[in-house]
């Protein structure tokens, strides 16, 4: 019997996505190649680099790998029968081309704007690098195959649990009549994600400290860079410690209940459904605030909550207190034909 087909969605942006670190590669190639030195610079300790490859082999290493990678994505593109195949060439085509192209941008550039390849200096060039790092991971969130592929697995480990439990296949519920009032729960965090939060806080007082008592003994602007974004990453942490979920006549809301800020604002226009079930962290991207290919989660611990299917082709879910009564006033929210 052969597997239902999964659609790939974005597949122009994908070609794009897949070819386009070659094309910056070989322009850059060709903007910086009479300035090249024979050899570049490739590894960094400290400020000054201290490994150096030869120019000619660095270029074409560097140009077959991302072909190599742009190869290896197109053949993932094919498999859209085996969407587990697909997603793991998929990642590990797209990351490679893209860290090779990180990794040219980051070594050729410096070797060529330095007057010798032993003075090259990396310094902000580290910030391509960093993005075209990122860049690389953007195939699996658009492709759409990640999307289905965990709703099918999930639909085929809740219909082997059932039968193991000898429960017959729940038959989708019709929407009841409208519930007044909105639906509140808040949801606390464990114990351990509290005190990330207060060690995290500590590290930025501990550096503002530092700044106070010794202004002259560190880098002032990567200590007070280093305590900004303690403080934030601070407040993100302590704010995911205790979660609301508020169901209004017209929007689902999920907020922090410390301090108020929205972590995610769903209309009931964009949802196709929602179910009341027990969220696995590991299957949905991890605990916290997360962002993965085809959705994203509000996920404290592995709890009962709430999971939707949206009209986007995504998926989310949040981990709630009592979440029957809530997927229940969602539905009856829901037009008849949703």
């Amino acid at each position: 019997m052969s597997q239902a087909r999964h659609e790939v969605r974005n597949r122009p942006w994908l070609y794009t996505l897949l070819f386009f670190p070659l094309g910056l590669v070989l322009g850059i190639y060709f903007l910086v190649a009479h300035q090249l030195p024979d050899l570049t610079a490739t590894h960094w300790t400290d400020k000054y680099p201290d490994q150096f490859t030869d120019t000619s082999v660095f270029v074409s290493t560097c140009i077959g790998l991302i072909v190599v990678g742009s190869v290896i994505g197109l053949i993932a593109l094919s498999q859209s029968r085996k969407p587990g195949l697909l997603l793991t060439l998929l990642f590990v085509g797209s990351l490679l081309s893209w860290l090779t192209a990180s990794v040219f941008i980051g070594s050729a550039v410096p070797t060529a704007l330095a007057e010798t390849p032993q003075s090259a200096v990396i310094g902000l060039w580290i910030l391509p690098m960093i993005a075209c790092s990122l860049i690389g991971l953007l195939p699996l969130w658009i492709c759409g195959v990640y999307q289905s592929y965990a709703k099918e697995l999930h639909s085929k480990r809740q219909a082997r649990i059932n039968q193991a439990s000898g429960i017959a296949t729940e038959q989708p519920k019709q929407p009841q009549p409208a519930q007044n009032g909105e639906f509140n729960e808040t949801m606390k965090a464990p114990w351990w994600l509290w005190l990330l939060g207060i060690v995290i806080a500590g590290v930025g007082i501990f550096i503002l400290i530092q700044l106070i008592v010794q202004p002259h003994s560190a880098d002032l602007v990567s200590a007070t860079f280093g305590m900004v974004i303690s403080l934030i990453v601070c407040a993100l942490v302590l704010g995911l410690c205790r979660v609301r979920v508020t169901i209004s006549d017209d929007r689902v809301r999920v907020s922090s209940a410390v301090f108020g800020f929205p972590l995610r604002t769903i209309k009931t226009n964009e949802i196709i459904s929602v179910d009341s079930t027990e969220i696995d962290p590991m299957s949905w991207g991890g605990w916290g605030w997360r962002f993965f290919p085809g959705g994203s989660a509000v996920v404290l611990k592995r709890h009962e909550g709430l999971a939707f299917e949206l009209k986007n082709s995504t998926r989310f879910a949040v981990t709630i207190p009592n979440s029957q009564p809530g997927a229940e006033k969602i539905r009856s929210l829901l037009p008849a034909d949703s």
